[in-house]
């Protein structure tokens, strides 16, 4: 068995310089290291899958397919509900919240009933909108993740359509700025989903290609791109102990693991050498499996290690703390 472990925003802001990790900082050390420029999560897992980009990656078909929809030739974009925060000279995207699915449909109900049949909002989870068009737009965008806590001028969509979609985005702001909902939410001291982001446009592809034998991870992209392609996907476990229980002894497994949110960051280099190096190190020393790829993502580079059992041997290749890689 070849595990593929994938960890974005492993290199976070915060950093490893007062951890020592030690499994961690053996694989690393031990296995073959290659530095590839930085690339977002939605690309690399478009590359690994061999999908291609469109105008954006086409990251709405197949978030669409794993929420349940049926994307069929259609061109979907994603039209996620946020909360555009006014600072001193600039508007931006807050970071992650909580909504309910029914305010997610009340706030949709509203929208729907404005823009009517022209532009159907379909609130397939209550953090997840989508939009169908006819017509692909000539449009470049933004993932809404990668536009939080930024400035959202430069963010928004750009290309020949792009003016008709910042109208599209005013017209629903100002549908949004008193509706009962949010009236509520800031009643409760809860941020009020005040704007839509369009971003993620695309057709699905009638690609094929089959790169793994199973895929491990909740994130909707990665279910996507599996069911899309015929793998089978399965829901990420506690840990890597739990994960290899429900592996075979022969595949290329890909584990996707969550992005953290800010609060997680503290907690989460321990967890990760706990729940997934710690074990990870110990399959590959007892052989339950023959290779470990990690892939860490970090703002400036992603790094590549491959490590076998038998580089473990190589104890001269000393560990260094996970700052030296960053």
């Amino acid at each position: 068995m070849h595990c593929n472990l994938y960890i974005p925003d492993f290199f976070s802001a915060e950093g490893f310089s007062s951890d020592r990790l030690a499994a961690a900082e053996t694989l690393i050390a031990r296995g073959r290291r290659k530095r590839i420029a930085p690339i977002s999560p939605e690309a690399w897992l478009f590359e690994r899958f061999g999908v291609p980009k469109q105008r954006d990656w086409p990251v709405a078909p197949y978030t669409l397919l794993a929420d349940g929809g049926a994307p069929e030739r259609h061109y979907w974009m994603r039209a996620d509900p946020v909360h555009l925060r006014v600072s001193r000279d600039s508007l931006g995207l807050a970071d992650t919240f909580e909504v309910s699915r029914a305010e997610s449909e009340a706030l949709v109900e509203t929208l729907n009933r404005h823009f009517g049949p022209t532009m159907l909002f379909y609130p397939m989870r209550p953090a997840r909108w989508y939009v169908r068009f006819d017509k692909a737009p000539e449009l470049q965008t933004t993932p809404a993740a990668a536009a939080r806590g930024l400035a959202i001028d430069e963010k928004l969509p750009s290309g020949p359509d792009a003016m008709r979609f910042h109208a599209l985005m005013n017209e629903a702001q100002m549908l949004l700025h008193e509706h009962p909902v949010n009236a509520g939410r800031e009643a409760r001291g809860e941020p009020a989903l005040n704007s839509i982001w369009f971003w993620g446009g695309g057709v699905i592809d009638a690609s094929k290609a089959r790169p793994f034998s199973t895929v491990v991870g909740d994130d909707p992209l990665t279910r996507g791109l599996s069911l899309a392609a015929g793998i089978p996907a399965r829901a990420l476990p506690k840990d890597a102990g739990s994960t290899l229980a429900g592996l075979g002894d022969e595949g290329v497994a890909l584990v996707v693991l969550d992005a953290p949110r800010e609060a997680q960051l503290g907690e989460r280099r321990t967890a990760l050498e706990r729940d997934w190096f710690g074990p990870f190190l110990a399959a590959l020393r007892s052989g339950r499996i023959g290779m470990l790829t990690l892939h860490l993502a970090g703002e400036n580079r992603l790094l590549q290690v491959e490590t076998v059992r038998s580089d473990l041997r190589y104890f001269w290749r000393r560990r260094k703390a996970l700052s030296a890689y960053a």
